[in-house]
């Protein structure tokens, strides 16, 4: 699968960019043009301040990763006068998974006036402002001069250009005896009021619902090969919701299931707290690491569990991507592996329902290479959908 970019093409007034945008997005398919005076036209006040200039093309730039994370090449057009704005929301792009190719259509002051005073009465621009835009415009990205030239050649250009620099196609270079795993936190439950949940029937709430079906473009492009999941309904649940359309069936396991105390299951949480002191404030606050209760799965058999289940993935899955949808538990213990530390107790490191962690996974070693990411969030080198 190939990396998403978009395309910005940027100029002075007069340069063309609107009639050159227009048939770009007409030559690429599936593409969408930005433009950025549509966007700042429907802010009020329509002026030109540094206010309304950033955040009309921030805006732009967001829509743009938007239309990436759909499928589109987002064709931008605008002044875009600030070079070291553009350089960083480049950056930003490229931190999501999308390539900004930038063109700059260079023009003489000579051309662009002659260019304003062809223009309809009410686009022309001011030319003191023109003149002063021209003597401070600087060109960043490709610059295409565009003298003498057709709005259908300076399309031609951009085209060879964008044919340089798009993303190559590239593979996920997944050992034989690797396995690629997108860890996936279920979405938020609908905890019953007062009483400790039974995980086999504690199901998703509004919000964990719409987290689930939120993760599956994301999903999509990781394009896993197995899906497993954890036997506890809000982690089945959300396995059904984000899966949909894959035609990939999870496998669930009682080995990814979240430690828990079933004693106390259906127990009124003021009989818990009562009864149990500060173990039951860190068993209903969700800190039950130092707790132990003779009956139920103790934390060091719950950690060896889950370390042996994912300890087998690479002799079982070797050189596939695997989808996990399990809970704070397994995740913690995983990260132990990758770190090489002891985590028991600790939960000053955030990972929010709905969001994903990703491994690699081999008999040599654990390796974390991200974590936390909401469902549209990319690190550079690490795009969900490009490896």
């Amino acid at each position: 699968m190939s990396r998403s970019f978009a395309v910005l093409i940027r100029g002075l007034p007069g340069t063309g960019k609107t009639t050159t945008a227009a048939l770009l997005r007409d030559a690429l398919n599936p593409s969408v043009r930005v433009s950025n005076d549509s966007v700042r036209y429907m802010a009020q006040p329509r002026d030109f301040t540094a206010f309304t200039l950033e955040a009309s093309e921030r805006a732009c730039l967001d829509l743009a990763i938007s239309y990436c994370d759909s499928g589109f090449l987002p064709i931008l057009d605008g002044v875009y006068e600030d070079v070291d704005f553009l350089e960083g929301q480049a950056l930003r792009l490229e931190r999501r998974g999308c390539k900004l190719i930038v063109v700059s259509l260079a023009a003489e002051m000579a051309d662009l006036v002659e260019r304003n005073d062809l223009r309809d009465p009410l686009q022309r621009m001011d030319e003191t402002r023109l003149h002063r835009l021209h003597a401070g415009y600087r060109t960043t990205g490709y610059a295409l001069p565009i003298r003498g030239k057709l709005p259908e050649e300076v399309c031609d250009d951009l085209l060879d250009i964008i044919e340089r620099e798009r993303p190559a196609e590239e593979e996920a270079p997944i050992g034989a005896d690797e396995v690629d795993l997108l860890f996936m936190r279920h979405g938020a439950p609908d905890y019953p009021a007062g009483v400790y949940p039974d995980p086999f029937t504690l199901g998703l709430s509004a919000r964990g619902r719409a987290e689930a079906r939120a993760a599956r473009p994301a999903i999509r492009r990781f394009a896993p090969d197995v899906v497993l999941g954890s036997d506890f309904a809000r982690a089945v649940e959300t396995a059904e919701l984000a899966t949909a359309g894959l035609e990939l069936k999870t496998e669930t396991t009682e080995a990814l299931r979240e430690r828990v105390f079933h004693q106390l299951v259906g127990r009124e949480v003021a009989a818990v707290l009562a009864e149990m002191g500060e173990d039951g404030r860190h068993v209903m606050g969700g800190n039950s690491d130092l707790v132990e209760l003779p009956g139920d799965e103790s934390y060091a058999d719950a950690r060896e569990r889950v370390r042996d289940f994912f300890d087998g993935l690479p002799a079982r899955y070797g050189g596939k991507r695997i989808l996990v949808v399990a809970h704070g538990g397994p995740h913690q213990w995983l990260v132990e592996r990758a770190l090489g530390v002891d985590l028991r107790g600790v939960r000053r490191y955030r990972w929010g329902t709905g969001c994903f962690s990703r491994f690699t996974l081999s008999p040599r070693e654990t390796r974390l290479e991200a974590m936390n990411l909401p469902p549209g969030a990319v690190v550079s080198g690490l795009d969900l959908g490009a490896v």
